[in-house]
C-alpha cells in the first residue's frame, strides 16, 4: 500500500513519501499531469505565465523554467490540475495512476511538492550532465604540469574505464617517443586483452634503442604489440584508443609532448581511429605479435630451421642438443598436455632437422646465467610450446650430450650473459630471441606459466634482422659475456662438474621450507 506522510497540510508543506514512486523528470511529469487531467495547453500557459511554445519545450525535456520563477510557475500549475482532477471526479483514479493516497484537501499540496520535487531532480541531473559535458569536450593542454598530470594519470584511467578489450593506434616513433610507457598501466589486469599498434622510424635504430625496445616489450610482456615503420606515416603525431579518445599532439626533439589536444567526441574520435588505422598497412609491418598455430599455419617455424647459421639467445633452460631419447618422452609429454598427432609430427621433424644442424651447423648460443642456473636447478624448458621437465639423470645425460656434440661440431658456442651486470632487471629477460639471419622471431616465455600476451613475435624486416645479428656480435665483445667453446667447456667441466652435478642432486632435495 502506497502512504503519503506530510507535515503540515498547506500547501508549502514539505511531503515525504513512503512506497511511492516518485517521478524524477520535471517534463516527464509535467506531460503525465497534461494529459491525464487533458487541460489544453493554453490553459496552462495561461497559469504558468508563458508561452504555449515554452510549455512544450519543458515537456519535450529540451528547457526547464527558469529557477527564479520555477517556484511560483509550479504553485499555478498545481492549483489548476488539482482543480480539474476534483472537477472531473478523477481523485481515484489520479492516486492508482501516481500510486499514491491523498485527499481533496492533500491533493494541491501534493502536485506542488511532486512539480517542485521533479523539478530540483531535473535540475540537479542537467547540472551533472553540463559538467560531464565539460570534462568530456574537446581540450589544450600545453602546460608541463598539466600533460604529465593527464598522460601519467588521467590517460590510464580513461583507457582502463569499463572491462572491454583495448585497442590502440600510436603514429609517433616510439623509439624516440620517451613517454611511450604512458599509454600502458602496470595496474591494468594481466587477463585483459590489450593491442596497442605503433610506429617507429627503422632508419634511427641503433644498439641501445634496439635494447630499449626490448626492454619495453618485456616489461609489458602481457601486451600485444605491432610494430610499423612510421615514415609513411608523414607529421601525424596521434594516439587513437578505440572507442575512447584521440590525442594530437606536438612533440620536441625528445619525442616529449609539448601541447596536447584531448579528443572525446565519439563521431570524430571513430573517424580517427578508421583513418589511422588505413596507414597501418601490413606492407609496412615491422615487428608482429602472432600465435603458434600462425608459426605453423604458414610454415614459418620449419621454414626457420632449413638454415645453418643460428644466433639464439634463451631466457628459460636449453631445449637445443638433446640426447635422442628424450623425442619420445616429449611426444609423450604434448600428448598429456592435450596436443594431437600434428603437434607430434611438427616435434619429431623438429627434433631430426636439429640433430642435423647440430652436427653440422653454426650456432651460436647466449644463455642468462640466472637462466642456466635454475635449468640445473629445475631442468625445465620450452619446445616448441611443450613443457617439459627434465630429471636429475635427464639433465646429466644432456651435458654430457652437448659436451659430446662440442667436440664434433667446433662451430658451437656458449655465450653466458651475466644479468647481474646489465641494467636492466633479470626479471625482464622474458622473451628469447631466435634469429637464422634471414628469420627472427621471440617466444614469451611467460606464456607457459599461465600468463597472457602474445605468444611469439616476428620480425618481418631484413635491415632490422641483420642489425639485430650485429647487436649478436657485439655483446659477444662485453665484459658481461663470457665465452664457452668446445676446448673451454671441457676445461670448465673440468673444473666445476663436480659442482655442477651437486648442484643438481641438492635440487631433488625437497626441503620443507622450499615451496612446493
Amino acid at each position: 500500500m502506497h502512504i503519503l506522510l506530510y507535515n503540515n497540510i498547506d500547501e508549502y508543506s514539505t511531503l515525504t513519501y513512503q512506497g511511492v514512486e516518485k517521478m524524477e523528470n520535471y517534463g516527464a511529469t509535467l506531460k503525465k499531469l497534461i494529459k491525464f487531467t487533458n487541460v489544453k495547453l493554453s490553459t496552462v500557459a495561461d497559469a504558468a505565465g508563458y508561452d504555449v511554445s515554452y510549455i512544450s519545450k519543458w515537456c519535450n525535456q529540451s528547457k526547464l523554467p527558469a529557477a527564479r520563477v520555477a517556484g511560483s510557475i509550479n504553485k499555478n500549475l498545481s492549483q489548476i490540475f488539482a482543480s480539474e482532477i476534483l472537477t472531473q471526479g478523477e481523485l481515484d483514479n489520479f492516486c492508482n495512476e501516481f500510486n499514491v493516497i491523498v485527499t481533496e484537501e492533500q491533493l494541491s499540496a501534493y502536485l506542488h511538492t511532486l512539480l517542485k520535487d521533479t523539478f530540483k531532480n531535473t535540475l540537479s541531473l542537467n547540472d551533472k550532465d553540463v559538467k560531464k559535458s565539460e570534462e568530456l569536450r574537446t581540450k589544450i593542454l600545453y602546460n608541463p604540469s598539466e600533460i604529465t598530470r593527464f598522460m601519467d594519470s588521467e590517460l590510464h584511467g580513461l583507457i582502463a574505464s569499463d572491462s572491454e578489450p583495448i585497442e590502440i593506434l600510436c603514429t609517433m616513433d616510439i623509439s624516440t617517443m620517451v613517454n611511450a610507457q604512458h599509454l600502458i598501466n602496470e595496474d591494468y589486469t594481466s587477463n585483459r586483452k590489450i593491442h596497442i599498434r605503433m610506429g617507429i622510424n627503422p632508419k634511427t635504430l641503433n644498439g641501445k634503442k634496439y635494447l630499449q625496445l626490448y626492454y619495453l616489450i618485456n616489461k609489458y610482456h602481457w601486451v600485444s604489440f605491432d610494430i610499423y615503420d612510421n615514415t609513411a606515416f608523414g607529421e601525424r603525431n596521434l594516439i587513437v584508443v578505440k572507442n575512447k579518445l584521440a590525442l594530437l599532439m606536438s612533440l620536441d626533439n625528445r619525442g616529449n609532448p609539448t601541447i596536447v589536444t584531448v579528443i572525446h567526441d565519439k563521431d570524430i574520435v571513430d573517424t580517427l581511429f578508421a583513418q589511422t588505422m588505413s596507414l597501418f598497412k601490413i606492407h609496412h609491418v615491422l615487428i608482429m605479435a602472432t600465435t603458434s598455430e600462425e608459426l605453423n599455419l604458414n610454415g614459418y617455424r620449419s621454414n626457420f630451421y632449413a638454415f645453418d647459421d643460428y644466433q639464439i639467445f634463451l631466457t628459460r633452460g636449453f631445449e637445443y642438443l638433446l640426447p635422442p631419447g628424450i623425442v619420445e618422452k616429449i611426444v609423450a609429454a604434448a600428448y598429456e598436455q592435450g596436443y594431437d598427432s600434428s603437434t607430434e609430427k611438427i616435434l619429431r621433424t623438429l627434433f631430426d632437422r636439429w640433430d642435423e644442424i647440430s652436427h653440422n651447423g653454426k650456432m651460436d648460443f647466449f644463455l642468462t646465467k640466472s637462466g642456466l642456473l635454475k635449468y640445473i636447478d629445475d631442468g625445465e624448458f620450452y619446445f616448441t610450446d611443450i613443457i617439459y621437465r627434465m630429471t636429475i639423470d635427464e639433465r646429466k645425460e644432456h651435458i654430457n650430450y652437448v659436451l659430446n656434440i662440442a667436440k664434433v661440431n667446433p662451430n658451437i658456442n656458449f655465450y653466458v650473459i651475466d644479468d647481474e651486470d646489465i641494467p636492466y632487471p633479470n626479471n625482464l629477460f622474458s622473451f628469447s630471441i631466435f634469429n637464422n639471419h634471414s628469420k627472427l622471431f621471440l617466444k614469451n616465455n611467460r606464456r607457459f606459466t599461465g600468463g597472457s600476451g602474445p605468444q611469439f613475435y616476428t620480425v618481418m624486416n631484413e635491415t632490422m634482422i641483420s642489425d639485430i645479428g650485429k647487436c649478436y656480435e657485439e655483446i659477444k665483445h662485453m665484459d658481461f659475456c663470457m665465452n664457452f667453446h668446445c676446448t673451454a667447456l671441457e676445461s670448465f667441466m673440468s673444473q666445476y662438474g663436480a659442482m655442477v652435478y651437486r648442484m643438481l642432486s641438492l635440487s631433488d632435495i625437497k626441503s620443507p621450507y622450499k615451496k612446493k
